[in-house]
């Protein structure tokens, strides 16, 4: 028989084993709810940083953005996408003007509502004076499907983007996977949702990828700078009407003030255009009526040389 020693002895290592496999069961279990937090079809696109077992899968800033910059200069692919109301949209409707392209996921809870509200803000800010019909905005789910039409309407709604120029779109896998390697855009799947590139690709009206802005809260100066140049730069199409004139005219005419974080009109330009073209036009006005006080002296001059020729013969 056992002594009352050895049957404790027992009794412990047996509830100590119970412990344990407690512990391991719990442990499992928070492991496998970390990983139903993360959706199942997830994957991870662009630079991903080497990562030691256990620790948060995140992306490689440095190689994220050598991504991103290279892709400056490529074409857009014209992929299609659906909108908020599920129709199919294509790429190339928006080539013409330039383009402000944003990745977001829907799950997000605070950096995309952050990234969308602060480019709302910077929109705002230049089409006061570039115009709303000078450029569009689109914002697009990288989550697929969970970023789906109905979703991305929902996104749009909570951060009252009502804008004309703004659509929310919605790729296949297929599409997106061909979008994120074109835009050079980064992203992995964590337990929490996603780490991924924060900023906003600028693509010209003919379809081209012309700069890529990175932050969380993009300003105004920082998006009018390529933008105003793809503007500027842009020609004015045949015959030339006034209204494509004077909104030249305007976009030259902006500067932006650091004070307000907006767009304003530069007086001291708009003065020196006018100065500018009133020389111009004094000058074109003396050098019509030069010519035509010379003409008349011209024809003044023409009978008398006639007469004296006459009397000489």
């Amino acid at each position: 028989m056992r002594s009352c020693a050895d049957r404790f002895r027992h009794c412990a290592l047996l509830v100590g084993a119970l412990v344990l496999s407690g512990f391991t069961a719990v442990a499992q279990g928070s492991a496998a709810e970390a990983a139903a937090a993360v959706p199942a079809n997830a994957n991870e696109a662009g630079a991903v940083a080497p990562r030691e077992p256990g620790t948060v899968p995140s992306i490689d800033e440095a190689a994220a953005l050598r991504l991103g910059q290279a892709a400056v200069g490529r074409q857009v692919p014209d992929v299609e996408l659906r909108d908020r109301e599920g129709r199919p949209v294509r790429l190339s409707q928006y080539q013409g003007k330039p383009l402000l392209v944003s990745f977001i996921y829907t799950g997000c809870f605070q950096v995309c509502p952050t990234q969308t509200r602060a480019l709302y803000e910077a929109v705002k800010g230049l089409d006061r004076v570039f115009g709303e019909h000078q450029f569009n905005v689109v914002s697009i789910g990288f989550n697929q499907p969970f970023d789906s039409p109905d979703a991305m309407r929902s996104f749009a709604r909570q951060q009252r983007i009502g804008y004309r120029n703004w659509e929310f779109l919605s790729p296949g896998r297929q599409a997106l996977d061909t979008l994120t390697r074109t835009f050079g855009f980064s992203y992995v799947a964590t337990p929490a949702g996603f780490d991924h590139v924060l900023g906003v690709t600028v693509v010209d009206a003919s379809g081209r990828i012309h700069a890529q802005v990175y932050g969380d809260r993009v300003r105004a100066d920082q998006l009018g700078l390529p933008l105003r140049q793809l503007l500027t730069d842009r020609p004015v199409a045949a015959p030339a009407t006034l209204g494509a004139i004077v909104d030249r005219v305007r976009i030259l005419c902006t500067v932006y003030d650091p004070d307000t974080g907006e767009y304003r009109y530069d007086y001291k330009i708009i003065i020196e255009i006018i100065g500018g073209a009133l020389f111009f036009l004094s000058v074109i006005v003396w050098g019509a009526l030069e010519w035509r006080t010379q003409r008349r002296a011209r024809r003044s001059t023409c009978p008398s040389t006639r007469q004296a020729s006459g009397s000489t013969a």
